[in-house]
Parts: C-alpha cells; sequence; structure tokens
C-alpha cells in the first residue's frame, strides 16, 4: 500500500517475482525503474477509486452550488422558526445555482475523470476535458470535449484537477490559469495537492478573483493546527476543505482485491494485465529469469 519500496528492498528481495500494488499509482511508493531492471512486474488496483473519487468530487461540486452546510449547521443550533426562517433562506437563496447548463472542465481524463464525465452528464451539464493522452475518439464517447488546457480553465464553471502528479502535472493549474478564470468559477481538486498552485487558489479567494473552491488534497497533510496554516481562515462560504477522504468508502478494498485478482489471473494466464506500471519489463531478458516464472503458470 504505501510503505516504501525503494531499488534497496529490491536488491534484498531475491526471491520476488511479482508485486502486487492496491494502489492507483503505484510509482509513488514503489521504484519502478528498480523493479523493471530486476524483471519484476508490478501489478496495481487501478481504478479502485473511481467510483468513490468520481461521487467525491461530485458531492463538492454540489455543496459548492449549493452551499447548504453552513444552514445545516444553524438549524442544528437554533433550530427553524418564524423568527429565523427568512434569514435562513437569504443564506442560500441568492448563492445558490443549478449545475444544470454548467460547463465542467476536467484536467485530466483518467478512470475518475471518466466517470466523473458520466456524472455530470446526467445533470445536464457541459463536458469538456484537457488530457494530451487521450485521443479525441475517445472523449466523444463519453460526450466530452478536447480542448487545450487553457481553454478548458477560461470556459469552465468548475475546474476538477485529477491529473496523475508527474514532473510534467506538478502545479499544471497555474497562478495564471488561475488567475484566467471566471469570476464565478469554483476549483475542486481531489487528485493531488502539488498539482495546483494552492497559494494562488488561497490569493484568489480572498481576492475574490474566483466564487469559490474544494480542497480534498493538501501540502503538507495534515494541514496543522488552525494558527499555523491561511487556510483555515477562508470563510466556508467560499471554501470547503476536507481530508484527503475522496477515495475512501466501505467498498474501497473490495474493488481493489477484486481488481487484482483479476489481474493476477491475467497474468498466471499469460497475459499482460491493464493495471501492470512497468510494461516494459516484459521485454527484457531479467523478465524471463524472474517474474516470468510465473507468467502463464495456469496456460
Amino acid at each position: 500500500g504505501y510503505d516504501k519500496i525503494t531499488e534497496n528492498v529490491i536488491k534484498n528481495s531475491p526471491d520476488v517475482k511479482l508485486l502486487l500494488s492496491v494502489r492507483d499509482g503505484p510509482e509513488e511508493n514503489i521504484d519502478l525503474d528498480a523493479c523493471t531492471a530486476a524483471g519484476i512486474p508490478v501489478i496495481s488496483s487501478a481504478g479502485r477509486c473511481a467510483t468513490s473519487v468520481a461521487e467525491f468530487t461530485f458531492l463538492l461540486m454540489l455543496l459548492l452550488a449549493r452551499p447548504m452546510v453552513p444552514v445545516i449547521e444553524r438549524i442544528r443550533k437554533e433550530g427553524w422558526t418564524k423568527e429565523n426562517s427568512g434569514s435562513l433562506r437569504s443564506m442560500y437563496a441568492h448563492s445558490s445555482t443549478e449545475l444544470f447548463n454548467k460547463n465542467l472542465g476536467l484536467i485530466g481524463f483518467g478512470r475518475n475523470a471518466k466517470t466523473l464525465s458520466v456524472l455530470a452528464r446526467a445533470f445536464g451539464m457541459q463536458v469538456n476535458a484537457y488530457d494530451p493522452f487521450v485521443d479525441e475518439e475517445t472523449m466523444k464517447a463519453y460526450n466530452t470535449n478536447k480542448m487545450d488546457l487553457e481553454e478548458v480553465v477560461k470556459t469552465a464553471d468548475y475546474v476538477i484537477v485529477l491529473a496523475r502528479l508527474t514532473k510534467d502535472t506538478e502545479g499544471i493549474l497555474s497562478r495564471e490559469l488561475i488567475y484566467s478564470m471566471k469570476p464565478t468559477a469554483s476549483i475542486v481538486n481531489t487528485g493531488r495537492a502539488k498539482l495546483i498552485d494552492n497559494e494562488a487558489v488561497l490569493d484568489a479567494l480572498e481576492g475574490n478573483v474566483i466564487r469559490s473552491a474544494a480542497l480534498d488534497v493538501h501540502d503538507p497533510e495534515p494541514l496543522g493546527p488552525l494558527d499555523e496554516n491561511r487556510i483555515y481562515h477562508i470563510p466556508e462560504d467560499k471554501l470547503i476543505i476536507t481530508s484527503h477522504a475522496a477515495g475512501v468508502t466501505a467498498e474501497r478494498p473490495w474493488h481493489q482485491y477484486d481488481l487484482l485478482y483479476k489481474q493476477l489471473m491475467d497474468y498466471f494466464h499469460g497475459r499482460i494485465p491493464d493495471g501492470c506500471a512497468n510494461k516494459a519489463v516484459f521485454g527484457t531478458p531479467q523478465f524471463k529469469d524472474r517474474g516470468g516464472k510465473y507468467f502463464g503458470i495456469l496456460k
């Protein structure tokens, strides 16, 4: 899951022939180059969070569109009476918006984003996406328009960051892009904190450059005490803060082990699993002497 599998660990594990990772991104804790050099395939449960992250992201969008949390908290504290009925209604009457016919801008169009696009279309949203590794035909199959990054951000009512974190995508939602957004637009990050310029997001919220944001991932994590981070001082009607919870559901363990089991069976039958994170290993001589000993054993 999260333990570091370094080059040194691989060198001191001569009997290991295959690694299974219960993660979408095994590169975050496994040295894939070292595994490839040693002839060890790494199979991950890629897609385990496709439902949970998409649903959570959509929930955050709904909470930004219909800011009900403050109303719910006040009703719990005061009750709903004739005296406060009008002020309760005014708390959301002038700030609630519909998702219908709004533009959803996706940065990254992997499994999580694909699932989110289906949910968005069900609500009548227009979906646009930027992903240089996904072709236009694939996006059209999900009723999604392929656009360049700048166009996705500038036209979006909701910018959702779901790209995989690499050296090329770090900071992909830059200060410049954030400040090019519509003043009525919102940002949701349920991907990785380093994909966006977090300080720029807070500056944009404080300066009313954008309407609102919801951040589930942060740098560092956890955020620390209230007096040590400016993020806590952004009003809740502008910023929703959650604790890296998008992928956490009761069903996720079942998803990850089901995915891994099916891919392990593929491997044993001599098929390269879709979730293999280092497919280049299959062309190496080291694989024949090591990981290849299990490949196709059930043919």
